[in-house]
């Protein structure tokens, strides 16, 4: 396709009035300066390409606004430069929030790795209690019962219930090494859930 040579003034009064050969002719000339002037910008040719697209039409939905062809040059300049810096500004929050996703979901794959390995811990310091310490420490923190139900239920004295419980806490703690009291007590109501 041959370019129609047509001054400034000419295609700009022709762009006005609807032209299509003049808008073409906009396109040959400024198209691929303004691409890469986008692309200086972004650092991405094919992103640059659609900036200057995009730029182009709303030259064209635009033309009966622009009062002379200075205008409707600087509104390719402009509009391709603010473009492309919307298109970095998009590309940052998108960059954001994929950090952020990957830092939630490793957050929680972290948390799910350490709870498992402490339930299994602490199931395993539970199953090496000997039989009926096992059985009042599972009723009492597992089941929830108080102290007189399972005296009743196992026909000991609440004293004995109190200190075989004592006795199990001592014994996981030990068994556990470094965790806290209070990692033992969440461990123990993630078993009643």
């Amino acid at each position: 396709m041959v370019l129609e040579v047509l001054d400034d003034e000419d295609c700009y009064n022709r762009l006005r009035a609807g032209d299509e050969s003049a808008f073409r002719h906009l396109i040959g000339v400024y198209g691929p300066v303004l691409c890469r002037y986008a692309d200086r910008i972004i650092m991405n040719n094919a992103a640059a390409e659609d900036i200057v697209t995009e730029v182009l039409v709303k030259v064209w939905e635009k033309r009966e606004t622009f009062h002379s062809f200075t205008n409707v040059k600087r509104f390719f300049y402009v509009a391709a430069r603010n473009a492309s810096l919307q298109y970095i500004r998009d590309r940052q929050r998108e960059q954001r929030k994929f950090e952020a996703f990957n830092e939630t979901h490793t957050d929680i794959a972290v948390d799910e790795v350490i709870y498992a390995e402490m339930m299994a811990a602490l199931q395993k310091a539970i199953a090496a209690l000997p039989a009926k310490m096992r059985e009042v420490f599972v009723l009492g923190y597992v089941h929830q019962l108080s102290n007189q139900e399972i005296a009743t239920r196992l026909n000991l004295s609440d004293q004995t219930v109190r200190n075989q419980k004592t006795k199990a806490l001592s014994i996981i703690r030990n068994k556990l090494g470094q965790q806290s009291h209070l990692e033992i007590y969440l461990a123990l109501l993630l078993l009643l859930r």
